[in-house]
């Protein structure tokens, strides 16, 4: 699933991420996942820092948000505790438990193919950027 994902994510993902006011700052194709390379494509804001990641290890496409003294290094792995998921600052949905196991099933089809995962990837950090930057800029100050 890595074969030109990091093109990929700058292809979907990057244009969101431009209009927010990132930049390109790094990509590191060799992140080892004892054994497995995993894949992350950094980028730079004036006062944050975002990573949308590939993880061999744990099969999954994601994205994670950082003050900008954050290294750059794989959030997963990385020691200083700087790298936050996007959802850690939001509110939980206040749905039923029902309710909510039928939008995660639903939620399933966008996990099929790297594309379609890196456009529902793109959904959530428009649908949860201002919160999680808020919550790490408060958080890191």
């Amino acid at each position: 699933m890595t074969e030109g994902f990091s093109d990929k994510v700058q292809s979907i993902v990057g244009p969101a991420l431009t209009g927010l006011g990132f930049k390109l700052d790094a990509i590191d194709a060799s992140v080892d996942e004892g054994g497995r390379l995993g894949t992350v494509v950094y980028y730079r804001s004036g006062d944050c820092k975002m990573q949308v990641y590939w993880s061999a290890r744990e099969r999954e496409i994601n994205a994670m948000i950082a003050p900008l003294d954050a290294p750059n290094e794989h959030g997963l792995y990385n020691r200083s505790s700087k790298w936050h998921y996007l959802n850690e600052f939001a509110q939980p949905p206040d749905l039923p438990l029902e309710e909510l196991v039928q939008v995660l099933k639903a939620d399933r089809a966008n996990f099929e193919s790297e594309t379609k995962w890196l456009e529902w990837l793109k959904g959530r950090i428009s649908q949860h950027f201002e919160a999680a930057h808020a919550g790490v800029l408060e958080l890191h100050g």
